[in-house]
């Protein structure tokens, strides 16, 4: 039997405080509470944390569907990974069926709700969340390029992304956002089974399309910077024509598309290495179904 219903990570990045923080001070809020009956913490990236890195090897939050060869077997992230499963995973001592990854950026996302496929469990999750705080969602899929996900080894589970702030940099709304939500998770988690979800009737979801990178020249340098106009404007919808990029000739580089989109992550810090300058999303809405409630329920 499960003892533990909701796992909650903080620090899957070492150079996000904010979110470590946070489960700090949670804890010690509901120390002895019926709230910490239902709840597990655990930090996802010590070494990186401690040394104040993004990650150590290689970035622990892409690293829950590698497959361990010769080359990666002694990388850190690559065993943090597997650790993490076995003790927390449901065939784990400290199983628990969902969990909730934090995470801050430095894009000018505000608080919203990442989702990782078309699962009911967290569509109904997320569902409750936007219908209590009005968050986006955004809907990630579909992207060969960034897969591994943390919350992908759980069978419900989403991440809670907040922003913007620097990185290794503390800020206390930050981490009272954060507190607000978790507060919300417990009560709802540790009375799941006796309280009636109510569902919104629909839910809004901003949907992955694909990432673009910085413009580059010949020698695969960037050449050209993201438009001011694009600047701390992410969820918000761009046509054809609009500046996306301005370059070092100082030429405005537009958006070409015939679909109108909405750009997220603009200019997020960690994901110059990947290439990704932003990422182009397409809003849809769905129509909740009551079989997602059972769905959660049936843990």
């Amino acid at each position: 039997m499960i003892a533990k219903k909701l796992l909650i990570v903080s620090g899957t990045h070492g150079n996000e405080l904010n979110p470590v923080w946070a489960v700090k001070k949670f804890r010690n809020l509901i120390n002895r509470s019926p709230q910490s009956n239902s709840l597990e913490f655990t930090l996802g990236n010590p070494k990186a944390l401690e040394k104040g890195l993004r990650y150590i090897d290689v970035d622990l939050n892409r690293s829950f569907n590698v497959l361990k060869t010769a080359s990666n077997q002694n990388f850190y992230e690559v065993n943090r990974s597997e650790y993490l499963i076995s003790e927390y995973g449901i065939q784990g001592p400290k199983s628990c069926p969902i969990v909730i990854d934090l995470h801050t950026t430095t894009s000018c996302m505000g608080t919203s709700i990442v989702m990782y496929g078309r699962r009911q469990r967290d569509f109904c999750l997320a569902a409750i969340l936007q219908a209590k705080f009005g968050l986006p969602i955004y809907l990630h899929e579909k992207d060969v390029n960034q897969t591994g996900f943390l919350v992908e080894a759980w069978p419900c589970g989403l991440v809670i992304e907040i922003g913007p702030v620097a990185q290794n940099h503390f800020d206390s709304e930050i981490t009272e956002r954060f507190l607000i939500i978790l507060s919300f998770l417990g009560d709802l988690i540790n009375n799941l089974e006796n309280n009636r979800i109510n569902l919104p009737s629909e839910i809004s979801l901003f949907v992955h399309q694909k990432s673009i990178d910085y413009p580059r020249n010949e020698n695969n340098d960037i050449n050209a910077l993201i438009h001011p106009l694009r600047i701390n404007n992410d969820w918000k919808m761009i046509e054809e024509g609009d500046p996306l990029f301005i370059n070092i000739d100082n030429e405005t580089l537009t958006y070409s598309g015939k679909e109108k989109i909405y750009p997220l992550f603009i200019g997020e810090a960690a994901y110059r290495e990947k290439n990704i300058a932003m990422s182009f999303t397409k809003k849809e809405i769905l129509k909740c179904n009551q079989s997602w409630i059972s769905s959660l329920l049936s843990f």
